[in-house]
């Protein structure tokens, strides 16, 4: 039994190593002609956590995530991190809470995540800029979250089906 919670706490930090890596490696990849969009690549770290952990550690990963990766890049408590905080917790929140809808497959949980971190994005920098202005960018940064929502949640759902996870279990029964 205790080698199956160090195991599973193991995978659980290789898989914040990989989001932290995700997140730093996209931010030497320029903006696609809309400041600030990135492809969201960690987010399919975080999909894959919720889908295959219990609600606590995928949180727990997305918020680390979310604070290392910042202090990493030198942004710790900068609009960026506040931007990125309360994109990261609104998405999850509304990932979680779509997960337990059977039908929906991660590519539309995905997709879902992108829209509601972007929606999160916005209304800090609403808060803080303190102009409408920023509204013009909705319709540009929803259309890009849609599309890196299903870039994502298309590989999300290649890495669950390759049964990774499953396959990590038999190891750990095998032991």
């Amino acid at each position: 039994m205790k080698h199956k919670k160090i195991l599973r706490y193991v995978t659980l930090s290789l898989l914040l190593a990989i989001a932290i890596v995700l997140n730093y490696l996209e931010s030497f990849i320029p903006s696609i002609g809309i400041p600030g969009v990135k492809l969201g690549l960690a987010n399919i770290v975080i999909l894959i956590c919720l889908y295959k952990y219990k609600v606590y550690e995928a949180l727990m990963v997305d918020l680390l995530r979310v604070l290392l990766a910042n202090l990493l890049k030198g942004t710790f408590l900068s609009i960026a991190f506040y931007m990125s905080l309360s994109g990261a917790m609104l998405s999850f929140l509304v990932m979680f809470l779509f997960r337990y809808i059977k039908t929906l497959k991660p590519l539309v949980i995905s997709v879902i995540g992108a829209i509601f971190h972007a929606v999160g994005q916005i209304v800090v920098a609403l808060i803080i800029m303190q102009t409408s202005g920023i509204l013009l960018y909705l319709p540009f940064i929803m259309l890009a979250s849609i599309i890196t929502g299903i870039l994502n949640g298309i590989v999300c759902e290649r890495i669950i089906a390759t049964n990774l996870f499953e396959i990590l279990e038999e190891n750990k029964q095998d032991e």
